[in-house]
């Protein structure tokens, strides 16, 4: 009994002593016909920011959101503006919207509200913004179907 105790706390000094590997988990999946591209939280986060300070039909009074442009993605990633995208979130629910709006309009891939990340459950840890109160003909039931939260894919066709 006693070297069984003597054997758990060497094993769990030793387990406490091994190098620990920080492996970022992704949460972003973009996906085109030539590949396939994950992205961490982190990644995200060091993009360049924009702050879209809105309210739509799931938030009232407006919040500050914060994230990176859907644009500078895709520009990154040469997808031009006659592509559709395909958004998927962790339920599943899809929504396809033109790459065009993310060039004509500030849509962000929010990752802050409120200077807060958010959580699933708050609609997290991705929600797709659209600029609503700047831009009142985004104020409709079709844009209110691209604002996909919880998203985890963007698939390009």
């Amino acid at each position: 009994m006693r070297s069984q105790k003597i054997f758990g706390a060497a094993l769990a000094i030793s387990l406490l002593t091994l190098p620990s590997f920080g492996f970022a988990q992704a949460i972003l999946t973009l996906t085109t016909p030539e590949q396939s591209t994950e992205f961490t939280l982190e990644e995200l986060q060091a993009l360049p920011q924009t702050v879209v300070v809105t309210e739509n039909d799931y938030v009232d009074p407006a919040a500050a959101f914060q994230g990176p442009l859907l644009r500078t993605i895709l520009e990154k990633f040469e997808i031009e503006q006659g592509a559709e995208l395909k958004m998927i979130a962790l339920n599943d629910f899809t929504s396809t919207i033109p790459a065009s709006d993310a060039f004509d309009y500030d849509v962000i891939l929010a990752v802050l509200r409120d200077g807060e990340p958010m959580t699933v459950r708050e609609k997290g840890p991705i929600w797709v913004i659209y600029p609503m109160s700047d831009n009142p003909e985004l104020r409709s039931d079709a844009y209110n179907d691209r604002l996909v939260w919880q998203l985890k894919e963007i698939s390009v066709e």
